[in-house]
């Protein structure tokens, strides 16, 4: 295991999650994930980033985000913190499915992708900060 967990500050812009995802990347390393895990770790890093620079950070003080990884046996835990407006993806409603694939709207799946591989989530609103962790086992 890692001694310390990784800290970022991750800055309002798209162009931000390269880097942020290379970071990621190499602290996760020499924990061995297997692509599988690796692949839920990008995929929950670039969902949940990219929806709190998109939608949480517009107009706020302090845009920003702070990025934290840290590792418990067997589990890479990330946690997002935002100053933007309030948002709990837990009670976020999946959305419908489609009538047909003419229909089906570009988008609007990245909170369905992130529950689908997240082991774990939890979300707090505290000192006006969006407080969002979520799990994703190594194996």
């Amino acid at each position: 295991m890692a001694d310390a967990p990784l800290r970022l500050q991750v800055a309002a812009d798209l162009g931000a999650l390269e880097p942020t995802r290379l970071a990621v990347l190499n602290y996760l390393q020499p924990q061995a994930p297997s692509a599988r895990a690796l692949y839920a770790v990008e995929l929950v890093l670039e969902e949940v980033l990219s929806n709190q620079i998109k939608y949480a950070s517009a107009g706020t003080a302090e845009p920003g985000i702070e990025l934290t990884l840290r590792l418990e046996p067997g589990t890479v835990l990330l946690h997002f913190e935002d100053s933007g407006v309030a948002f709990d993806p837990l009670l976020a409603a999946a959305p419908l499915p489609p009538a047909s694939i003419d229909v089906a709207p570009i988008g609007g799946l990245g909170l369905v992708l992130v529950r689908k591989f997240a082991s774990s989530t939890s979300y707090q609103r505290r000192a006006g900060r969006n407080c969002l962790t979520i799990g994703v086992a190594l194996a």
